[in-house]
């Protein structure tokens, strides 16, 4: 959808695949409850839209002729996104997935998920309503 519609579906569009990426991070969590020594996993939504909303405002890269200048890079060449997922900080036994708070946190992420698609979907409506309604007279 990159630049077609404009960019408010472009966020949502990345909204989304940051769901979709994070309810994938959960089910890892999930299917681990009972892996020895598992370590769980998070993904922070908003660190994610900031890596996404910072890599789509990146320009040209700079021209560098040394190792040490600063350089501009895509975004996607300094960090990717599953940079951004975490080892879950609580301290606890060698595996410290709760499978309660993951199947809470699964759950809230899908209703996030679907009110974003919900949003996306009227959006497109409006477009269709404009397109098909917008020659009559």
């Amino acid at each position: 959808m990159k630049g077609l519609f404009g960019k408010g579906f472009d966020l949502l569009d990345k909204v989304l695949a940051i769901r979709s990426k994070k309810n994938a991070v959960i089910s890892a969590n999930i299917a681990n409850v009972d892996t020895p020594g598992y370590r769980a996993k998070e993904l922070s939504f908003e660190k994610a839209l900031n890596f996404y909303l910072k890599r789509s405002q990146t320009g040209l890269p700079l021209r560098t002729t040394d190792p040490h200048h600063i350089s501009n890079q895509p975004w996607e060449k300094i960090a990717q996104p599953g940079d951004l997922i975490e080892e879950s900080k609580e301290l606890g036994t060698p595996n410290n997935v709760d499978l309660d708070v993951e199947m809470a946190r699964l759950a809230e992420n899908n209703l996030q998920y679907q009110a974003t698609l919900q949003v996306l979907i009227r959006r497109l409506e409006a477009l269709k309503n404009a397109v098909t309604e917008g020659g009559r007279p």
